[in-house]
């Protein structure tokens, strides 16, 4: 059975996601699953349950009198109601995991809920601390925002975005603004310090999102620069780098030391600036490219000997490091665009657009690596040997600016 939402059931989502980002489950229903009452607690809906302390299905026995009840609120457009879930295993020596959901039949009957609909499943927090699951069809009867908002509310990010736009008017209508670091020339991150210290952020390196660790702020000029999504040092085991160098700390500079070119700036150097993408399109003359391997979960930094043709991994991230890197990073992100102008020996900046995102999708990022249009650059440089002296600029994973909209699903102009 087909999972994927359709189009206009991914608007649904996006719509959803405007006000909550907690992990959901779809289901698409069959009219066995409606007749017989007896729906498939997919292995997404079982983690989904099992992280939020609902059910634990490993933990229960087969039999359906074993099963453990929870009222879910059913919203629809112009209605929401209570009705109760009841998870259960099968009683047969498999124990499938299965669930129930009241009066399904007399739904389908009333075309609330019709064989080929998806539905979205999901939790929140109520007010007293306990976790709450509800559930939307995004095919049939499909909730208004307002429907939504009234049945669930708003989760902390979207409060907090709601919050910080009286403050985000002001800044775009207060014209220039001083680099935030003084007079001198200009920097890369000047734009975005300058921004987070008119939000009262204070400049550090943060692991999470900048603001209260729900928004991540995006600054840059009006050029068409690839926008940065989050820096990520590769793993080295197994590789050549990890022979050479076996003080893990010092293996990005050994990476550059061993890979790289004489530097043109930097007399004694090896330096290594190229960016990285898909065999089809490597974007380097270095002989590097990026390849996702979906078997062994793994994204390749792979290396072509241009003498020899010899390809090896030269280095590589874990889905789960990247995945848990994107989400900690992006759990909701303001993307700014801004022009400079220098007066004296001062920098200034003038903050003229926002865009706001939720929800990247993991399974997104990596077909967008596949494509070309997500890719990851190396910057730095170091000696040629002894101690490592020089400089890393930060590797960073970085992606075209028209298709933020892909990797987060909805990208919202803010009206200021």
């Amino acid at each position: 059975m087909i999972f994927t939402p359709y189009s206009d059931e991914i608007e649904v989502i996006n719509l959803i996601h405007k006000y909550r980002n907690e992990d959901y489950a779809l289901l698409r229903m069959t009219f066995t699953m409606i007749d017989k009452n007896n729906l498939d607690a997919n292995g997404i809906l079982r983690d989904l349950l099992s992280s939020w302390g609902i059910v634990q299905y490993d933990q229960m026995m087969n039999g359906g009198k074993y099963g453990i009840s929870h009222r879910a609120l059913f919203v629809q457009r112009g209605k929401t109601e209570w009705v109760n879930m009841k998870f259960y295993r099968v009683a047969n020596s498999r124990g499938d995991r299965r669930f129930s959901i009241e009066t399904i039949r007399r739904k389908m009957y009333e075309r609330e809920i019709n064989e080929g609909d998806l539905l979205y499943i999901s939790t929140f927090t109520k007010q007293d601390g306990q976790p709450q699951i509800y559930f939307i069809n995004l095919t049939h009867n499909i909730p208004t925002e307002q429907d939504i908002l009234n049945a669930i509310g708003s989760d902390a990010i979207a409060q907090l975005f709601e919050d910080i736009k009286p403050t985000l008017r002001e800044i775009i209508r207060g014209g220039f603004y001083d680099n935030s670091k003084g007079p001198g020339a200009i920097a890369p991150k000047d734009v975005g310090d300058t921004l987070e210290s008119l939000l009262g952020i204070g400049t550090n390196n943060r692991s999470n999102a900048d603001y209260n660790g729900l928004i991540e702020i995006k600054a840059k000029g009006n050029g068409r620069t690839l926008d940065t999504l989050f820096t990520l040092r590769p793993r080295f085991d197994g590789t050549r780098v990890a022979d050479i160098e076996l003080n893990d700390r010092k293996r990005v500079s050994a990476f550059t030391r061993l890979y790289g070119y004489d530097s043109e700036t930097h007399s004694g150097y090896s330096s290594l600036y190229i960016t990285i993408g898909s065999f089809e399109a490597p974007q380097n003359s270095q002989g590097f490219y990026l390849h996702v391997n979906d078997e062994e979960r793994t994204v390749n930094l792979v290396w072509e000997n241009p003498v020899t043709s010899r390809r090896e991994v030269a280095a590589f991230w874990t889905f789960d490091d990247l995945k848990e890197q994107l989400y900690i990073k992006h759990p909701s992100t303001l993307w700014v665009r801004a022009e400079s102008r220098v007066v004296g020996d001062m920098v200034q900046f003038k903050y003229n657009e926002i865009e706001f995102s939720r929800a990247p999708q993991f399974t997104t990022f990596l077909s967008l690596i596949k494509s070309g249009v997500i890719t990851y650059d190396w910057r730095g440089y170091t000696t040629k040997e002894g101690g490592y002296s020089g400089k890393n600029h930060g590797n960073a994973w970085r992606i075209k600016p028209y298709a933020k909209s892909e990797l987060f699903g909805r990208i919202e102009t803010v009206d200021l």
